[in-house]
């Protein structure tokens, strides 16, 4: 009987390093404490991926994480900081709310661990965030990161906070959903994504910048959030074509970035310090055994870059195979070699993914890696959603809520 050599993701092990996660964040992570709402999103949803969080935490833990969730909600415009640490309590007034104002990331990653959660959002203000959402949106379509000083637009201009708007919106969407979302110019914001492709195929920053696989899945994300709001659902390639995008290029763009070179080569050890006569004889023999294990499928590893002759990076899996997934493409990757980069290469012996070989796990790669396995169906994972970037399951939670079905 053939026994199946093909490495498997350690469950347990990874169960193990995210409770840890949940319980103490190693001092690093205090640098980064305005991003506190994105480090619970990753931990949350990384044991629910793992069908663990019911059993790893307790119901006490999970209500007081909900309750801290609604504490970052910001008065007024509904949506989300990404910690406590700007609340002025008492203090707030119409001179200084701008200082203490509701980010449009952080918003989709607290409504998102909210539904992992089990919360049904019937705390959320829903009517004045999508209202605060709408107000983001710039005249060349994209979204802003916040509202400033006399209710200017600030923060960033690129497709992530697109993705992070719509999906917002569909977080939040109710019944009449036609009227909820026909306050944002969706036509100028499918002319802005279509703005960014690159002449390579890939989605950019910005228009006339080099693509990159991280700006292209929000991209791609925010297009196929589009086209859920839309009643009936639209299919992303649909939608891409309406606004534009050449889908065939940006297909062949993130292929293109699944690459052999995942770890830096040692560099060549000093000579001896004798001459010529100590060195070792040399073979003239011509070794073939590296390209032969080169060539074998059973052993090629391959991750994926970011950009064009970039070396490969846990999170860049997930980028390109998440957007190739949303466009229903993702069988084309080499996914054998995929799976060996992630489990032979990048996996930690402590749990969780690293960023590169040799390096330690983090939480953004972490669930990146375990997101990319949960694509292609890993055993250990539930099914995932690639434009949400949670499981199927959640997304069913968010569906059943007795408010979106009244």
């Amino acid at each position: 009987m053939e026994v199946d050599s093909r490495p498997r993701l350690d469950r347990e092990r990874h169960i193990k390093y995210w409770k840890r996660c949940a319980q103490l964040l190693p001092e690093p992570y205090s640098a980064g404490e305005a991003s506190r709402m994105s480090f619970g999103f990753f931990i949350v949803a990384a044991l629910d991926l793992l069908d663990a969080l019911d059993t790893a935490t307790t119901a006490k833990e999970r209500k007081g994480w909900i309750d801290w969730i609604y504490s970052c909600q910001v008065p007024f415009t509904g949506g989300f900081r990404g910690f406590t640490g700007t609340m002025l309590g008492g203090m707030r007034s119409l001179h200084n709310w701008h200082w203490d104002p509701a980010n449009l990331p952080n918003t989709y990653f607290a409504l998102a661990t909210l539904i992992m959660l089990g919360d049904d959002l019937s705390r959320v203000r829903r009517e004045e965030c999508m209202k605060w959402v709408r107000c983001l949106q710039r005249k060349n379509g994209s979204f802003g990161e916040y509202l400033g000083e006399d209710d200017e637009i600030e923060g960033g201009d690129d497709p992530r906070l697109c993705m992070c708007a719509v999906g917002t919106l569909k977080l939040l969407q109710g019944p009449d959903s036609d009227i909820e979302t026909s306050a944002i110019d969706q036509v100028r914001l499918q002319e802005y994504i279509s703005n960014c492709q690159s002449h390579d195929g890939g989605i950019a920053q910005q228009p006339l910048l080099e693509a990159h696989s991280g700006l292209n899945y929000c991209g791609i994300a925010t297009l196929s959030f589009l086209g859920l709001l839309q009643k009936p659902p639209t299919p992303a390639h649909e939608v891409a074509r309406q606004a534009g995008v050449d889908t065939a290029g940006c297909t062949r763009w993130m292929l293109d970035r699944q690459t052999t070179w995942v770890e830096e080569e040692d560099e060549d050890e000093d000579e001896d310090e004798g001459g010529v006569d100590d060195a070792e004889p040399k073979n003239d023999s011509l070794d073939m055994s590296a390209m032969q294990e080169q060539l074998d499928p059973q052993k090629v590893i391959a991750g994926f870059c970011g950009r064009c002759g970039k070396m490969a990076d846990t999170c860049y899996c997930f980028w390109n195979v998440g957007a190739l997934a949303i466009l229903q493409q993702h069988e084309l990757v080499e996914i054998e070699a995929l799976r060996r980069y992630l489990l032979e290469k990048v996996a930690h012996l402590i749990g969780g993914f690293a960023k590169a070989p040799g390096e330690l796990p983090d939480l953004l790669h972490s669930y990146l890696g375990l997101a990319t396995l949960a694509i292609y169906g890993e055993p250990a994972l539930k099914d995932f959603d690639p434009t949400f970037c949670f499981s199927k399951e959640a997304v069913e939670k968010l569906n059943n809520v007795a408010w979106r079905r009244s």
